[in-house]
């Protein structure tokens, strides 16, 4: 960590190192500059980066001191400052995968505040809007993994929480449309990627969601 802690503020002359503790990681703070394509600059960020001691397996928390973005769910940011940097399931790929702090600076932090400003340039984000909580882990499901009937995601989901064993060169148990090998066992695969408990987690997220609604009472 401390590296690529030297790395960053190499390159990025406006943060400096705020407290390091190997114990408990590392806090970082400095100016984020915003600007566009012709060089002009459209807003000035001032940032806290926390950085836990499990790095390179984590994703660094991420606050706006400055107050520049109104403090709502709707900009992505709680009371606090926390800033949602992205969608959960593809932080935790980060995270699983491991980061560099640069890159991640570079493909996620400041990427979050450019668009901060496009938003309120445009009214929209640049790249499309994401939800929150259950609803955007449904919407990853059907955006990024290209999963949206409710009934095959929790087969999908069962199999690969139990690690269920399929006979590769069979028809599919799971849809029956294909070889496992050809069909399903990637889609698997993928999902282990986020591991066992937050595919639990999500699994009685599309289980609420395939229960039949209750019935007006008369």
């Amino acid at each position: 960590m401390d590296k690529h802690i030297k790395q960053f503020l190499e390159r990025y002359h406006n943060f400096s190192l705020i407290d390091s503790k190997k114990k408990h990681g590392a806090s970082l703070r400095g100016i984020i500059t915003v600007v566009d394509e012709n060089d002009q600059v459209w807003a000035d960020y001032d940032v806290r980066i926390e950085i836990d001691s499990t790095y390179p397996y984590t994703i660094p928390s991420v606050y706006e001191v400055s107050k520049l973005i109104e403090r709502n769910w709707d900009f992505h940011i709680s009371k606090s400052g926390k800033c949602c940097l992205d969608i959960h399931h593809s932080l935790l790929l980060k995270m699983r995968a491991g980061i560099d702090l640069t890159d991640f600076y570079q493909n996620v932090i400041y990427p979050f505040f450019a668009n901060h400003q496009y938003r309120i340039d445009d009214g929209n984000y640049a790249n499309g809007e994401y939800k929150h909580f259950e609803k955007g882990i449904i919407q990853y499901y059907k955006e990024e993994l290209d999963l949206s009937e409710t009934d095959y995601i929790l087969k999908l989901l069962e199999s690969a929480i139990l690690d269920s064993k399929h006979e590769r060169n069979i028809v599919c148990n799971i849809c029956g449309s294909s070889k496992f090998k050809r069909c399903c066992l990637s889609k698997i695969n993928k999902l282990k990627l986020f591991g066992k408990d937050q595919l639990k987690v999500d699994y009685e997220i599309f289980k609420k969601q395939s229960s039949p609604k209750p019935k007006d009472a008369h």
